[in-house]
């Protein structure tokens, strides 16, 4: 063992190699310390690489002591900058992810005046261990994904709105689905019985992710055009909705012998000419018929109701008179 508490300063071979193992074992604690800050972790190494090279110099044991406590002085005031950095970026992340709560919230309309959401903003400020941020996340997971479902379900039941102009300003050049709403309402107070026919262009979404919504409105022109060429002139065709026809049928006849003859028009659907731009394109859009006679609707009102699944899985026909 080296003789290093004779309070002189010794270099014997047995004290050098000792001095040199105290400076490895610091220069390996060193490099094994965790990397919080780039900038910070290398100015530490680097004091630490100083500081156990001076070991290896022969020193008075008080001098030795003195640079030993330096080297533990600097690991403690190492460990400090790391711990207020991480509490800083913290801070700093925690006001970001309010940002990011709050832009969402305002993208999905979340009531941020309700207790739920209040309560959720001082969570996020406190939670510190694990189990704290994953029961945030999940309460967070279940507020955005309750109020995505009210979104999604109120486009959805915007986008089933139906086109209340009477009006003929759409694509088609057809009057709007008030002005059927209006015919219906007369036939319903008159007692004319007659039949109210939709007629869905499936596939038209897919047209348009194709072709675009000039592709969508040449198609929808060039099968109205079709429809009303084809049906009887008594027969007014309406604009429904973007993808949707509606017919109103006043005339009194037997349902089933309506039904085959707008299956007889529809079996005559053929293939139309668009234009896109310079090119001129065949397409075939399939056609849906869904019939209603209009003792089903308690009132013209009623007909808003024609987009819902439930009227729709009521009354369709066997025969939808899918073309393809």
């Amino acid at each position: 063992m080296c003789a290093w508490r004779n309070n002189k300063a010794s270099d014997d071979g047995a004290c050098a190699a000792e001095r040199r193992g105290l400076g490895l074992l610091l220069e390996g604690t060193a490099v094994h310390q965790v990397q919080v800050d780039g900038g910070t972790y290398q100015r530490f190494r680097s004091s630490i690489l100083r500081d156990s090279i001076q070991l290896t110099e022969p020193q008075e044991e008080a001098d030795l002591l003195q640079t030993i406590g330096t080297i533990i002085r600097q690991f403690e005031a190492y460990r400090i900058d790391c711990e207020t950095t991480l509490t800083n970026r913290q801070k700093e992340w925690r006001q970001v992810a309010a940002v990011l709560m709050n832009m969402l919230a305002a993208r999905d309309r979340v009531d941020t005046s309700a207790d739920i959401w209040t309560k959720l903003g001082s969570t996020l400020v406190a939670a510190t261990t694990t189990e704290e941020i994953q029961t945030l996340r999940a309460k967070l997971q279940t507020l955005f994904q309750r109020s995505s479902e009210e979104l999604v379900a109120k486009q959805a039941e915007e986008e089933e709105e139906q086109d209340r102009s009477t009006a003929n300003d759409n694509a088609a050049g057809l009057l709007g689905g008030g002005a059927a709403i209006e015919q219906v309402r007369s036939m319903l107070a008159a007692g004319r019985p007659g039949y109210v026919g939709l007629f869905s262009l499936s596939c038209l979404d897919v047209v348009g992710e194709r072709f675009g919504p000039e592709g969508m409105q040449d198609c929808f022109m060039a099968v109205s055009a079709f429809l009303i060429q084809a049906m009887r002139a008594e027969d007014k065709v309406y604009h429904w909705s973007d993808s949707t026809l509606l017919a109103v049928c006043d005339r009194k006849v037997r349902e089933e012998v309506l039904a085959a003859e707008l299956n007889r028009v529809l079996a005559h659907n053929r293939d139309f000419t668009i234009q896109i731009g310079n090119r001129t394109i065949m397409l075939r859009i399939p056609i849906e018929l869904q019939l209603f006679p209009t003792t089903y609707f308690d009132s013209a009102d009623d007909l808003q109701k024609l987009s819902s699944n439930q009227i729709r899985g009521d009354r369709t026909l066997s025969d939808r008179a899918l073309i393809r």
